[in-house]
């Protein structure tokens, strides 16, 4: 485990094995320890990164309330990371705000990228209405921060299974109350103004895996697919969960992914 200091701010993470990179990216209000399953079984084959990004789990961020990160600020620390860590290309796992940075990285470091899997999330920007809820969230955040955190992390499970996944409900929870306030609010700003990337999946050539829940509140599996379809090498699959699959169906994810290392690993070959 390591504390990686740039430009005045700690970004916390962990590395092990060998082999092909693969680099791990949460989402909104979590931290590297969504991916511990995943983690553990990935470095026994690889070279695994999984990173608090900053602002979250113990990465700190350095902004005032009224600031905005963008996802662009974030991959630009990212890129840096991949450097210290002599790690000139990799598969880029990214879970929902973890694939919009990977996204932003892809536009801007096309050659580092083995492949990406956009594990609940899309290129697509935020719609008119996105953007006037995740306002509308900064003030229910400074106004209720608890309730804010219940209520969000709440959504992100299957709401069919919602009672049978307690544990996990409060490990998140645990995870989502921690993140400090004003770093909630910089990234919700930034995912409002995020950039509409889909041009990337017919410009890149790299594997692209979306996986999509079935059960997802979120981001609907059916436009995930449609948005997968207009890409050049580009795989679509859902999983039975919701938006978390990390937490929801380790399992499940790690099969998906190991089948994804394998194109990929074909593909170089």
């Amino acid at each position: 485990m390591f504390i990686y200091f740039h430009n005045k701010k700690n970004i916390y993470y962990k590395t092990k094995g060998n082999g092909i990179s693969m680099v791990f990216l949460h989402g909104f209000m979590e931290s590297l320890e969504i991916w511990n399953y995943i983690y553990d079984i990935f470095s026994k084959k690889y070279k695994v990164l999984s990173i608090d990004l900053p602002g979250h789990g113990k990465s700190f961020l350095e902004k005032k309330d009224s600031s905005t990160t963008t996802m662009e600020e974030v991959a630009d620390t990212i890129k840096f990371l991949l450097q210290k860590e002599n790690i000139e290309k990799a598969v880029f796992i990214g879970h929902s705000m973890g694939g919009y940075i990977a996204l932003a990285l892809a536009e801007e470091y096309p050659e580092i990228f083995l492949g990406l899997c956009l594990l609940h999330s899309t290129a697509e920007s935020d719609t008119k209405e996105k953007k006037n809820n995740r306002i509308r969230s900064i003030k229910f955040a400074i106004d209720h921060y608890p309730l804010f955190v219940s209520t969000s992390i709440n959504k992100l499970f299957d709401p069919n299974q919602l009672s049978s996944f307690q544990k996990e409900l409060k490990f998140l929870k645990r995870i989502a109350i921690s993140t400090p306030i004003h770093s909630v609010i910089s990234f919700l700003r930034g995912m409002s103004i995020r950039k509409d990337r889909r041009f990337l999946l017919k410009r890149t050539k790299f594997p692209k895996l979306y996986m999509a829940g079935i059960y997802d509140l979120i981001l609907p599996a059916k436009k995930l697919r449609e948005e997968a379809k207009s890409g050049y090498n580009s795989y679509f699959i859902d999983v039975p969960t919701g938006h978390m699959g990390p937490i929801e169906n380790p399992q499940k994810i790690v099969k998906v992914l190991e089948s994804f290392m394998e194109t990929i690993k074909n593909q170089d070959s």
